[in-house]
């Protein structure tokens, strides 16, 4: 599963030059299909996040008009059917095993691929109450590319309209496996265009057998503060590593916050949790 990840980077510069890198953008005669479009005010409201829950608004690179366009969506399908009029709930995750095939999932796997920058994402071990989070990151510094897939949909309290994105998961490979038996799927940088079905990259197929655990090496590991735990907290000292005896919080974790959005396109902070749950996967 992927139920938090970070996307550090200082500046939005920072982030164009980084997703640019992929398959040989921003290059001399690398072709308008690797460059990106951005909304200016996506680049203006970008600050660097410690702790992206479900439901926080992210940017996504999404293919439009035969090039890479970075746009702003709420992490979190809507789900089919709500429970006791409790609202909707939020699906995270779509297991990669599966997505192509299942209604939930299908049409965004056909035609909705998207590719969601981060930089790393955290897993936790420990009981209910005294839960140990570690961030996995690359091992070699950068970016990660996870797989996802963007569904339209309305804001569950505005009915104004809304662009969701889910973000596929696979096995856990040997880095991650001893915390958790599921990681994102992480694209490799000559990937992306194929995922994002540009150029000669449109076929399902292709981009399904993307749907793999990273190599070996390919993360490392960190065990972080238990601060983590509240998506309340959100600053880079949630990083910072702690040894593995300091890692246990001594009490249980506080309840969590509401979740800021990324892009405070309101010109406050407001909580962006809708009512409802989110479903792991």
């Amino acid at each position: 599963m992927c139920a938090r990840f970070t996307l550090a980077v200082p500046d939005f510069a920072t982030l164009i030059a980084l997703l640019e890198s992929s398959s040989g953008a921003g290059r001399a005669g690398s072709g308008p299909a690797r460059s990106i479009a951005a909304d200016p005010e996506i680049a203006a409201r970008f600050r660097p996040r410690f702790n992206i829950a479900p439901a926080t608004v992210h940017p996504v690179l999404r293919a439009r008009d035969g090039r890479r366009a970075l746009v702003a969506a709420t992490w979190g399908f809507v789900g089919r059917f709500a429970r006791g009029g409790a609202g909707p709930s939020l699906l995270a995750n779509a297991r990669a095993e599966s997505a192509r095939a299942k209604p939930t999932f299908r049409e965004a796997f056909a035609a909705r691929r998207c590719v969601v920058p981060a930089d790393g994402f955290y897993e936790w071990t420990g009981p209910k109450g005294a839960r140990r989070p570690t961030w996995f990151h690359p091992a070699e510094g950068g970016l990660l590319r996870l797989a996802g897939l963007c569904q339209p949909a309305k804001d569950p309290d505005t009915g104004e309209p809304d662009r969701r994105f889910t973000i596929l998961t696979t096995e856990a490979n040997a880095d991650v496996a001893p915390i958790h038996d599921r990681m994102p799927v992480l694209l490799g940088p000559g990937d992306v265009d194929l995922w994002l079905g540009l150029g000669d990259g449109a076929d399902a197929d292709r981009a399904e057998a993307l749907l793999r655990p990273a190599p070996r090496g390919a993360l490392a590991a960190r065990a972080v503060s238990p601060r983590v735990n509240s998506v309340a907290h959100d600053d880079p000292a949630l990083l910072q590593e702690l040894a593995a005896e300091a890692a246990a919080p001594k009490a249980a974790a506080s309840k969590s916050g509401g979740t800021l959005p990324l892009f405070d396109l309101d010109g406050g902070a407001r909580p962006a949790v809708p009512s409802g749950r989110t479903s792991r996967r």
